[in-house]
């Protein structure tokens, strides 16, 4: 699955979230994106920076 062993703490915890998530939306699906929220924030500072 590509799943990266510093993040083991963490994968047991987030699969229940999506499960729950799934089962109370009624959804097939959940699509994640491969940026995270920290990525996001970096990129928006940087981009700030440029101005």
């Amino acid at each position: 699955m590509g799943l990266n062993p510093d993040r083991s703490d963490v994968i047991v915890l987030a699969s229940e979230i999506f499960l729950k998530t799934l089962s109370w939306s009624g959804a097939k699906v959940i699509y994640v994106p491969k940026m995270g929220l920290a990525d996001g924030m970096i990129r928006e500072l940087y981009y700030e920076s440029l101005q």
